[in-house]
């Protein structure tokens, strides 16, 4: 199986800067996405730490075989961000979501921290299909009390992130793998694009477009219907 691959990012037509950086490496088997948090310092720095080292501690076909070595890998770049952050960010230090795909043998190993997304298109079954959890104040209430738990909620808790890369902070990195077959596309977006862009309009463009065609129309969708925050997109197209 060959893969193909295509990434990148936009500021938006709100934002001053760009806080959002990705990683596209088809050598080694690696994708990434990464965003700033919003409300520390240095989220663009933030950001680009986390995928700056994720391309370095995996540096041949030996590293990275399960989810488990990915998650303990992760936690390592964490450490190293926490380690970084009071020296550029002072006491609040620095923080950044992460969403990281490896791909061996036929199968995507995956490790996610914060609100960016994993996607899977499926091409026989034309529907989009959500990977990661977000790590949100929003999501996790949901998912303890039920749906009704978001009716009164104040609109804050769904950009209120309670995990995160960079700040000390105990959690576990949600893991897993999955499989693809030809045909097949995996997404990893910042939350630009979905908070921007309709899943359902996203599954369509999926279906008829190639990797690259597919980033830049999903990216000016996203700036078309507001362009209100950064939009990163990275697309894995399985031929």
């Amino acid at each position: 199986m060959k893969l193909s691959a295509y990434g990148h990012s936009d500021v938006g037509f709100l934002r001053e800067t760009n806080e959002d950086s990705f990683l596209v490496s088809l050598e080694k088997g690696i994708f990434a996405v990464a965003d700033g948090v919003g409300g520390l310092p240095y989220g663009s720095l933030a950001s680009l730490l986390a995928v700056q080292y994720f391309d370095a501690l995996v540096q041949g076909p030996d590293d990275c075989f399960s989810p488990n070595e990915l998650g303990a890998l992760i936690s390592q770049i964490h450490s190293n961000i926490i380690k970084c952050g009071p020296i550029v960010g002072g006491q609040n230090g620095i923080g950044t979501t992460f969403s990281g795909i490896r791909f061996l043998k036929g199968k995507f190993i995956f490790g996610h921290v914060g609100d960016s997304y994993i996607l899977k298109y499926d091409k026989k079954a034309a529907e989009l299909n959500q990977i990661s959890k977000e790590h949100t104040l929003a999501a996790e209430l949901i998912a303890k009390h039920g749906p009704d738990a978001a009716n009164d909620m104040p609109e804050h808790y769904n950009h209120t992130l309670t995990r995160c890369l960079g700040q000390d902070i105990d959690f576990e990195v949600d893991g897993g793998e999955f499989e693809a077959e030809a045909g097949d596309k995996i997404l990893l977006a910042s939350d630009g694009l979905l908070n921007m862009v309709d899943p359902s309009d996203i599954s369509k463009l999926c279906a008829s477009m190639d990797c690259q065609s597919l980033v830049k129309e999903l990216i000016d969708q996203a700036n078309q219907n507001g362009g209100v925050d950064n939009t990163t997109v990275v697309c894995i197209d399985l031929v």
